[in-house]
């Protein structure tokens, strides 16, 4: 005799809703961010091709600057509307207000300081390189509250499409004016058009649009919140920018540029990871914040997905470096290549970082991710002016420091904050890691038997899929539940989720 199938309950059926939410949320922010990093890789591709390392060490240095300030425009209010329990339009209306008021303010400072920037990094066109880039900044603050309201209702949907339009323009006025010999000049044009297509095509399709109205209340009930949160994310982007600055001065222009390209190498993978996982996890875990067993439940989950997901495709970048270098870049660009792998390997201390801020952040504690932050600039800051960055092994000696003395102090936090601790963290990323070890290993030797004639993209083909394969085998033998519970959240993605009958609202339900 068959045993009948239990009737779900309501609270089984918000769940049900509530994961496939999340998993669509995932699927349409890994859309956005995975087709933003195929069209700036294709771009990062072309410009190697034209601009040499002088040209890119030299905006890299602008860009560093630019976008740091740009995070004060974007986000200062974005974590402060998405975890707000009670929020309304006038909230919605003092933030922008805000923020095109502070995006004024800083495109007229960059002009002012423009001519002691380009002193500083011993170049002249720098002044006129930082003042122009400076123009994103408006653009980006006509946007950026429609943003934050349409992440609170999960609807990445259209963030997607917004920023996908946004990013091809500016790739293809970018590359075009590259293509026509306007060098670092198109890389300014690229930056200023994505800002500004992404923010129009948002304000054109948005159902609320915030308007030019302010509420010193609202500000009051929002700036606290917002300036922990904006000052941990600001923080994360002063790390890198500032050390991008800083060893840029010292290394000089060409050697930046090749620093540079070691970098946005592995960025712009590591850019659909982070990006996903901080937009989607922010959201879905401040719905979790007043249930503790959930919320745990769904930040181990969500760590071992974050491992199985990414430590294989930076192992294999690591592998592969120098024939992925040659492939795409150039030859001239191969002393980028040892950097390549070195970065890419950091992923396995970053990966099950990436959910700590946006846990506590969706607590309600966005002033303690500011601690592990402030580690890092000070090491950062304080090696920078003692070592120096004279070379690029020192370089990059100084950023794999940073991030390694960072995880125990983030680690306690989280623990104290969730109740999951180092041991979760280990568990989440043993099974991944063993089994990368296990493809990497696969890979070498596969690597050695290859013929030495053998075209790059060839052995790539060729290595790429066994990689993949080997890793699955791997982690299905070493952890065959997670990779169950991962394969089942994926099917979530295109599973249309439960919903309650329309004769008995929610309410009623939940009443019986």
């Amino acid at each position: 005799m068959s045993t009948p199938t239990p009737t779900p309950t309501p609270r089984d059926r918000e769940r049900g809703a509530d994961r496939a939410r999340a998993a669509r949320s995932t699927m349409w922010s890994a859309v956005e961010n995975g087709g933003l990093a195929l069209v700036s890789f294709g771009s990062l591709v072309i410009y190697a091709r034209f601009l040499g390392p002088a040209e890119f060490g030299l905006f890299s240095i602008v860009l560093a600057l630019v976008e740091l300030l740009d995070v004060l425009v974007s986000m200062l209010f974005h974590d402060a509307l998405v975890q707000k329990k009670d929020v309304t339009d006038r909230h919605f209306d003092t933030a922008f207000t805000a923020s095109m008021l502070l995006a004024f303010v800083l495109f007229a400072a960059c002009v002012c300081v423009a001519p002691t920037f380009a002193g500083l990094v011993h170049n002249g066109q720098a002044a006129r390189v930082l003042s122009w880039t400076a123009l994103r900044f408006p653009f980006t603050a006509l946007g950026a509250i429609i943003v934050a309201r349409q992440r609170r209702e999960l609807a990445f949907k259209v963030l997607a499409i917004r920023s996908l339009v946004g990013r091809i323009s500016g790739a293809v006025l970018g590359i075009g004016l590259v293509a026509l010999g306007a060098g670092v000049w198109g890389l300014v044009v690229q930056q200023v058009a994505i800002a500004g297509a992404a923010s129009l095509v948002l304000w054109l399709g948005a159902d609320k649009r915030p308007r030019l109205s302010f509420g010193w209340r609202e500000l009051r009930e929002l700036i606290g919140f917002g300036v922990y949160a904006v000052g941990a994310l600001f923080l994360n982007f002063a790390v890198k920018r500032v050390f991008t600055i800083v060893a840029g001065v010292m290394l000089g222009n060409e050697l930046a540029g090749f620093l540079n390209i070691g970098f946005r190498a592995v960025d712009v993978l590591w850019a659909i990871a982070a990006t996903a996982v901080g937009q989607v996890g922010l959201p879905v875990l401040a719905r979790l914040q007043s249930d503790p067993t959930r919320f745990r439940s769904a930040y181990r989950s969500a760590l071992e997905f974050t491992c199985l997901l990414l430590y294989p495709c930076f192992c294999g970048i690591a592998l592969v470096a120098p024939l992925v270098v040659e492939l795409l870049f150039g030859a001239r660009w191969l002393a980028s290549a040892p950097y390549v792998a070195v970065l890419a390997l950091l992923a396995l201390v970053q990966a099950p970082r990436l959910l700590m801020t946006p846990a506590l952040t969706a607590l309600g504690r966005p002033r303690e991710p500011l601690a592990g932050l402030a580690v890092e600039l000070l090491i950062v800051v304080g090696l920078l002016l003692t070592v120096g960055a004279h070379t690029l092994r020192w370089a990059v000696g100084i950023w794999v420091i940073r991030e390694i003395a960072s995880v125990p102090v983030m680690t306690v936090l989280v623990r104290r904050a969730t109740g999951v601790g180092i041991g979760t963290h280990l568990r989440a990323a043993a099974g991944p890691l063993l089994s990368s070890a296990c493809m990497s290993a696969a890979l070498l030797a596969i690597r050695r038997v290859l013929p030495a004639a053998m075209p790059v993209a060839a052995r790539l083909a060729v290595m790429a899929p066994l990689g993949a394969a080997i890793f699955l085998g791997a982690a299905w033998s070493f952890d065959r539940t997670a990779m169950k519970r991962l394969l089942d959240f994926v099917a979530s993605v295109v599973r249309r989720p439960s919903v309650l009958p329309p004769a008995e609202p929610r309410a009623a339900l939940e009443s019986k």
